[in-house]
């Protein structure tokens, strides 16, 4: 048994998904994007600028990802570490892959680490991933301005401008909210993920300085009293309106929300069962009786990774 998109699909991801594929330039805007933007393209500066970890690079943080996919029932993607700031992202339609940037392999303890990677699965697992790539591309050639003077840019663009984008950014920000519950429920409590959005404000794992994440939290539930006043409203949106994401402290509020639906409750018990499995060390598969080896990297495998063995039943 494993996870479900529908298990974890948040109400305003769903909706928001609606209302995109019910515009009638979007078909046009998905022919566009396949014909201009070449997943090769990434995969190429990825092996060539880029860590791609495994087995045998930083295993340490490549084991935490293939449990992760085995609770979600989805393919292990690639996982690549560049330089960068605090952020990872999951790309690609036809070949998905996960980048992580290195400070956040410094800002973050590793079960937040591990966090982040199922929530990045979780797009994987929720569908996200065509939609996903598309915006990335729009905000990518947005942002560098003068992508749009390129023939195949500029098409895309065009097609993909006015209403349509706008309905394609709200929609990728909303379906974070559901990225994020995949990976609360994986992580089996609000706790973890409240502390990787603590982090993305600024407070690293270890920092000297006295700080409270608890009070961090408390101040998801001031921003939601803001909302009684209809200016604090508008201007809410309007700060929302100039992040990829939705705001910390509505994401911190909705995960603490999620933790105490009953659905939760399931999905944190399955997760649990898969994460508890003997694993190999190096690549993080599942380990099966009889074995000595890693099926999966063929790692020489430690007596602590090995399974319990089941006693014979007794004869009189």
């Amino acid at each position: 048994m494993t996870f479900s998109a529908s298990d974890v699909v948040h109400p305003v991801d769903e909706a928001a998904k609606r209302h995109l594929e019910s515009m009638s330039g979007l078909q046009a805007a998905v022919k566009a994007y396949h014909k201009v933007y070449s997943e090769r393209l990434l995969r190429n500066a990825q092996l060539s600028e880029c860590l791609q970890l495994g087995p045998g690079q930083l295993p340490e943080i490549y084991r935490l990802l293939p449990p992760i996919c085995e609770a979600y029932g989805i393919p292990v993607p690639e996982l690549y570490l560049a330089l960068g700031p605090v952020n990872a992202f999951t790309t690609g339609h036809t070949r998905t892959s996960i980048t992580i940037y290195s400070e956040l392999l410094d800002h973050l303890a590793p079960d937040e680490i591990e966090a982040v990677l199922a929530h990045e699965c979780g797009h994987i697992l929720c569908e996200h991933m065509l939609y996903h790539s598309m915006a990335q591309v729009v905000d990518l050639a947005v942002t560098a301005g003068g992508m749009a003077d390129i023939p195949f840019v500029s098409m895309f663009l065009n097609l993909a401008s006015g209403p349509l984008r706008m309905a394609l950014t709200s929609w990728s920000r909303k379906s974070e909210l559901s990225a994020d519950r995949a990976a609360a429920a994986y992580m089996g409590s609000a706790e973890v993920i409240t502390r990787v959005m603590f982090r993305f404000a600024g407070v690293r794992h270890g920092s000297p300085l006295t700080h409270s994440v608890e009070l961090f939290a408390n101040q998801a539930l001031e921003y939601e009293a803001l909302r009684e006043s209809r200016w604090d409203r508008i201007l809410q949106w309007q700060v929302g309106q100039g992040s990829t994401h939705p705001l910390l402290a509505v994401r911190v509020r909705e995960i603490q929300a999620w933790a105490t639906a009953p659905a939760f409750a399931k999905l944190a018990e399955l997760a649990a069962g898969v994460r508890a499995a003997p694993r190999c060390g190096a690549c993080g598969h599942r380990v099966e009786p009889g074995w000595r080896h890693c099926g999966s990297c063929g790692s020489t495998l430690t007596p602590a990774e090995l399974p319990a063995a089941i006693p014979s039943p007794r004869t009189v």
